[in-house]
């Protein structure tokens, strides 16, 4: 069994393809924490993991499930919620609202924490903009609602969200950037791109981002 833990949209794929006979278990992590230092992580004050298999049409078998509840049982004992979903995906888009839009706008904002975005009209409009691509998306992806983990149902709810968070969050994209590593853009911006291109969904700004941060992550070296 494989249990998976990134942020981003269609991070399986690679997995499905090289190991096609293993159960593969798709993680999603809603925790708030900085590195401040080497060995040094900064939490906020709300930690859930849901995770799934991949194909909602499997299921784990007896073995498979003590293994994933062990692992579970451990992150408890820390204070982290889990929960094992049968549909995985809804959870994985849920937290893409804020992945996808705070991630790349923090780059092109030259290093603002998440609160200093929602704070500047501007940027908390292009921010929802981007959520409400994400939601379309999204929902038209996987037929379904999503959860609402934090009351996040809506861009509006989203930033009221970011705003209530009592330590200031800086995204990892962002830390990648300012580090000049490369930058998730593919499983935050080009594969809901290519999905959207695939079922039909306009998003304008979600190209327009991973634009900017494509020409941002190749000039590193200049």
């Amino acid at each position: 069994m494989i249990v998976l833990f990134q942020n981003g949209i269609g991070i399986e794929e690679p997995f499905v393809k090289r190991f096609p006979q293993n159960p593969l278990v798709s993680s999603v992590s809603f925790v708030s924490v900085k590195q401040e230092t080497a060995g040094e992580l900064r939490h906020g004050g709300f930690s859930l993991l849901a995770a799934g298999l991949h194909n909602p049409r499997e299921s784990l078998v007896g073995g498979e499930l003590e293994k994933l509840q062990f692992l579970f049982n451990a992150f408890e004992s820390q204070g982290v919620s889990c929960m094992i979903e049968a549909d995985i995906q809804p959870y994985r888009w849920q937290k893409h609202i804020l992945n996808g839009s705070t991630n790349p706008v923090s780059v092109i904002c030259g290093g603002s924490s998440c609160q200093e975005m929602v704070e500047n009209s501007h940027c908390k409009w292009l921010l929802e903009e981007s959520m409400a691509e994400i939601f379309a998306l999204g929902k038209t992806v996987t037929g379904k609602s999503f959860p609402g983990v934090d009351g996040i149902v809506d861009p509006q709810s989203a930033t009221d969200y970011i705003k209530s968070i009592p330590v200031p969050v800086y995204t990892s994209m962002l830390v990648d950037s300012q580090c000049k590593r490369p930058m998730e853009r593919e499983v935050i911006l080009k594969n809901p791109i290519t999905l959207a291109e695939k079922h039909g969904v306009d998003v304008p700004h979600m190209r327009a981002l991973y634009a900017l941060t494509t020409m941002i992550e190749e000039g590193y070296n200049k």
